[in-house]
């Protein structure tokens, strides 16, 4: 009995188990927080490669340097910048542009891939799978976080869009 509360009452490494009980608990956070700035980073540099990438594309013949597909995805490398290469993977990248008639071809189907003559409308999709750095999330709520599709009207192809 004396032996026990002399153990409650001894007061030395209270601070030793402390700090590493709060460590524990600060490393994780700071991970955390390192991912989520991650995750907003990538989706940002999407957002934008995306938009410019479709952009760039779209004001361009068909016909000139390989095409839209090629140009999209020559641009999407392109638009990522330095730290790009450093917080992804290339593989976890994968794009495609499907083209449509009509606006109703468009929603109806979601448009075909290949062939771009004479179709004025085009949807750009790039979808990127996320693989945590740091903190895992779950896949399913990540993946669809960081998916991006465009519908442009290809400058080229337009006057078949206007009839």
């Amino acid at each position: 009995m004396k032996r026990c509360k002399k153990f409650v009452r001894n007061n030395k490494g209270v601070a030793s188990i402390e700090f590493s009980l709060t460590i524990i608990l600060f490393i994780t956070l700071v991970l955390f927080v390192a991912e989520i700035a991650r995750m907003a980073y990538i989706s940002s540099v999407i957002d934008l490669a995306v938009s410019e990438a479709a952009k760039e594309s779209k004001n361009a013949s068909a016909t000139d340097s390989g095409g839209y597909d090629s140009r999209f995805q020559a641009r999407i490398t392109e638009q990522g910048g330095a730290i790009w290469g450093f917080l992804t993977r290339p593989d976890a990248v994968t794009m495609n542009i499907t083209y449509a008639d009509s606006i109703n071809d468009m929603i109806n189907t979601g448009g075909t891939a290949g062939n771009s003559r004479y179709k004025p409308l085009a949807r750009y999709y790039l979808e990127y799978k996320y693989s945590p750095m740091f903190f895992p999330f779950p896949e399913i709520w990540v993946d669809n976080l960081l998916n991006r599709e465009v519908i442009f009207v290809q400058e080229y192809e337009r006057s078949k869009f206007m009839d």
